[in-house]
């Protein structure tokens, strides 16, 4: 055996020496517009061995024996078999397109094939999901270019022969828009993430705060029931009852070693079903029935923007797949009209009609290194900031980059930085970025001021129309502080408003900050706010605000401070007082012996507690602030306060307890469901502007107001303790099938409790107590009218049970609505 060992050795040592000289290389591309193909099916010399092309139509292939041909084979295109030169070094190989679309029906003796196969995937999604492992860790690059090639233009026909020669030459040369990002990302199960951009690279800004956006477009794993894109929910071909709504079709199977086969499946959404799906391919390995590949775009091809997504996964230990490579193609689907471009957007067909043209404009690469299974985190090593950008991101050298990038840029790529570079520092691209992060959260910067857009113009019933203003200093005086006031004149009450604050930022990490307030305004009688309350212009609970009808004259101070503990736990300690006047004929009636005093005037002092916790709430963190990306759980708000009497005039003693719960949840096939479940309760008697009005919204024709009742008149109920249920499951597109009419479906249902104890101390006043329990149901149409930033629908409510109208109209109540599409 020892003297055979060495011709053994030899023997194994030429046969690696041949196989390693018997090897290809090369890219396959489309023969028109020679983008690259991800996952192009290749078989060396008619057997059964071969391999695939990568995320970036690259290949790489070791056989045996020599290598003769290359049968490729793509969906969509026409099958090609290659005559190899052997003189070549790198093979550029091109497919013709062809054109292709699945079957309508297909008959088969038995059970269909490929279900079999998306069976076992997602029998094993729990295996090889890679958030479903202990930990892990990994770092990546990405790229995103968005670009445009002049002819796949509608409008290039329209346009001067100057011109044309023109732009092609700058389009040629640049891109329109280029950024670069190193990551460091760490996962700890179920739900601990934590991504540090470490690196960051934007041609024509110096701050990355489209990072904050790019990096919400494309999920790193294909295995959640839905694949959530751009905001958009996708019903996943691998989630569970998949089978009974798409249609899968094998279109090849290829060998790998003796035991492990790929099979290539086809899917699109089924005939006769209705929901929001993808199309594309699935390579399956069977090592594990694990996705190899996967291509994936929106089934139903709508105008304006679309995407489609690439994912490469690669098996990094024995048992364990794992995604390396990530893709995020951009396709802009528009029309010329004489000398401009139209882009679809709004009421638009599912089908993209024929004088429109598809245009790619953007591409997003995701490389991903350093992959590390063997590792452990602690929980507390996770904060609630899920991405963040180092202060020095912006600022790595040119060596830095090169030990991280795939390729070296392209002449087009250092163009892009060139020129947009120069351009962004002359036109300060940066106060643009900064001034659409303001709008964002409703304020429009100017100069060394925001001004607050929720107060340029306020309507409801007890002021009518209510024009003002109202600024806030901005990062440009300090990031430190803020100071801010507003004013309005109310033309119905004919009264001024106003009020100012003051925040200090004591320690940014912990978000602990310092307020000061005062007010010399109106506020509703009888109705509830929270410490946080959202002003932002797309809530659409303010929409109450143009019902109130009843409100107090109201002179506030209030001091402050809040902080985030527990890292989901904000917390907010007050001391406030007000001076409130009753603005109605109601008084607050105290017996003194056989003597009964009236009131209108009213001071409160109040201690006050404020919770609110959101666990599992995400964060986006620049150098300025932190932008939330929501939670999948339930958010719950609690509010204490402690009412002292003779203290700064304080007129009564108290104890008052508000609660709210929300949560929203989507259902596959059946759309999103949202319930709120809120309450208070109240245990001493004290006037009515500080109870609760039972939080109606009805007028016979109104603008609808979510989370409230919509058949309660206006201060018909009231009670020191209530407890209220609402209801609403949006059904979304699921329910309606059309061109360029799609309404959109919702049910509603609201229920509402509410008890008084003290009912001698209201004098006149009309009011009812609900204590045999409220309820209404509404039906709402929505999209009826879309116009592209919100659209518009109708809806109707019928109020039932022990308050039920005598006169059936009475219980009707018809709504307005109103959608935004941010």
């Amino acid at each position: 055996m020892l003297k055979l060992f060495p011709t053994f050795l030899l023997i194994v040592l030429f046969s690696v020496v041949v196989a390693q000289n018997n090897k290809i290389s090369g890219r396959v591309i489309d023969a028109d517009s020679r983008v690259t193909l991800p996952f192009v099916n290749i078989v060396i010399n008619d057997g059964y061995r071969g391999g695939t092309t990568d995320i970036d139509g690259k290949f790489s292939l070791k056989t045996n024996e020599p290598i003769k041909t290359l049968s490729l084979s793509y969906v969509g295109y026409g099958p090609l078999v290659y005559q190899v030169d052997p003189n070549k070094k790198t093979h550029i190989i091109k497919l013709q397109k062809v054109e292709y679309e699945l079957p309508e029906f297909v008959v088969y003796p038995t059970e269909n094939p490929a279900h079999r196969i998306i069976k076992n995937v997602v029998a094993n999604r729990d295996i090889n999901d890679p958030e479903k492992l202990p930990a892990f860790a990994y770092t990546s690059y990405d790229k995103m270019i968005f670009t445009l090639e002049l002819d796949s233009l509608p409008i290039v026909d329209t346009l001067e022969l100057d011109t044309t020669d023109e732009v092609r030459d700058f389009l040629d040369k640049h891109h329109l828009f280029m950024m670069e990002s190193v990551s460091e990302r760490k996962f700890r199960y179920p739900d601990k993430n934590e991504e540090k951009v470490i690196a960051t690279k934007v041609s024509g800004f110096q701050d990355p705060i489209f990072l904050f956006l790019l990096s919400q477009w494309q999920s790193t794993s294909f295995y959640n029931e839905r694949i959530e894109i751009i905001n958009n929910n996708y019903i996943n071909p691998i989630s569970n009852g998949s089978t009974r709504k798409y249609f899968f079709l094998l279109q090849d199977t290829l060998y790998y070693g003796e035991q492990d086969s790929v099979f290539v499946i086809s899917f699109r959404p089924g005939l006769n079903t209705n929901f929001d799906g993808l199309k594309g391919v699935l390579s399956i390995n069977t090592k594990n029935w694990a996705i190899q590949n996967v291509i994936a775009e929106p089934a139903k091809e709508r105008m304006g923007i679309g995407f489609r997504i690439e994912q490469m996964y690669e098996l990094i230990e024995e048992d364990q797949w794992f995604p390396t490579q990530l893709n995020t193609g951009f396709i802009m689907t528009a029309t010329a009209n004489d000398s401009s471009i139209s882009i679809g957007l709004g009421n638009t067909p599912d089908t993209v009609p024929d004088n429109f043209t598809r245009v790619p404009f953007g591409i997003g690469k995701s490389y991903i290194r350093n992959i590390n299974l063997d590792t452990t985190f602690k929980a507390r090593e996770f904060g609630n900031v899920e991405v963040e950008v180092d202060p020095n991101a912006n600022f790595r050298s040119e060596n830095f980059w090169l030990g991280y990038r795939v390729d070296s840029l392209s002449e087009k790529e250092l163009n892009t930085y060139r020129f947009i570079d120069s351009v962004g520092k002359a036109e300060n691209f940066d106060r643009y970025a900064r001034n659409f992060e303001s709008m964002m959260t409703g304020k429009i910067p100017w100069g060394y001021v925001d001004l607050d857009m929720h107060r340029f113009l306020r309507y409801n019933s007890y002021e009518g129309f209510a024009p003002g203003v109202g600024l806030h200093t901005n990062e440009r005086i300090s990031q430190t502080f803020n100071i801010g006031g507003y004013a309005r004149y109310g033309f119905k009450d004919k009264k001024f408003k106003f009020g100012g604050d003051f925040d200090l930022n004591i320690y940014r990490n912990w978000d602990i900050i310092w307020k000061l307030k005062y007010m010399n305004d109106v506020s509703e009688t009888g109705g509830v706010t929270f410490w946080d309350q959202d002003y932002r212009l797309n809530n659409t609970d303010n929409f109450r605000d143009f019902h109130v009808r009843r409100m107090d004259e109201n002179e506030y101070y209030n001091t402050s401070v809040s902080f985030r503990t527990l890292k989901f736990l904000n917390v907010n300690v007050g001391l406030s007082k007000s001076s409130k006047i009753v603005t109605n004929d109601y008084r607050y009636t105290i017996s003194e012996g056989d003597v009964n005093v009236y009131f209108d005037r009213f001071d409160f002092t109040e201690v006050n507690l404020g919770l609110r916790y959101a666990y599992g709430e995400k964060f986006v963190k620049n150098v300025r602030k932190k932008i939330s990306l929501g939670t999948k759980y339930p958010i719950v708000w609690f509010q204490f306060s402690h009412g002292l009497e003779g203290f700064l005039d304080g007129g009564f003693e108290y104890n008052r307890y508000d609660v709210k719960i929300e949560k929203s949840f989507y259902t596959n096939y059946l759309g999103k469901t949202s319930i709120r479940i809120s309450g208070g309760y109240v245990d001493a008697d004290i006037p009515y502007t500080n109870l609760y009005n039972g939080n109606a919204s009805y007028r016979s024709f109104t603008l609808y107001a979510p989370n409230s009742f919509a058949t309660i008149r206006m201060n018909e109920f009231l009670s020191n303790k209530y407890l209220a249920f609402y209801f609403q499951h949006d059904f979304e597109k699921l329910l309606f099938k059309g061109g360029w009419f799609k309404p959109e479906f919702a049910i509603a249902t609201h229920v509402g409790f509410g008890w008084l104890d003290f009912t001698d101390s209201h004098t006149n006043i009309n009011y009812k107590t609900m204590e045999k329990g409220y309820y209404e149901s509404g039906l709402l149409i929505n999209n009826l009218l879309n116009l592209q930033v919100y659209s518009l629908g109708i809806g109707t409510f019928y109020r039932y049970g022990p308050y039920t109208f005598k006169d059936g109209w009475d219980n009707v109540g018809a709504k307005l609505t109103i959608k935004f599409a941010f």
